[in-house]
């Protein structure tokens, strides 16, 4: 199996689906965080697994600008895909490191 033909953004989405289910799953519903600790782990694993994937598609993506036909279009909608991931990225951190 090739590195380059898995579909990694596949893998990320059911990635997070099965940790989000397995988190409804197995934690209990009181005041315990002996489950709590594995499963906050593995999401934070997974996020930044995630980080690094959003990481090498925008590097790659940004390399293409030379060889696009329509550069104008193909940066805007470049640009417009960055600032999208920036800020949903910083929102997650930011929801989950401000006290409430």
């Amino acid at each position: 199996m090739k590195l380059k033909r898995i579909k990694w953004k596949l893998v990320l989405f059911w990635g997070w689906l099965v940790i989000l289910g397995l988190a409804v799953l197995i934690l209990p519903r009181a005041e315990s965080s002996a489950i709590a600790f594995p499963i906050l782990v593995t999401m934070l694993t997974w996020f930044l697994l995630s980080v690094i994937a959003l990481v090498f598609y925008f590097y790659r993506a940004w390399r293409r600008v030379a060889v696009v036909p329509n550069k104008a279009a193909y940066v805007a909608w470049m640009s417009i895909q960055t600032m999208f991931a920036l800020a949903g990225l910083g929102g997650i951190v930011w929801f989950f490191l401000t006290p409430s």
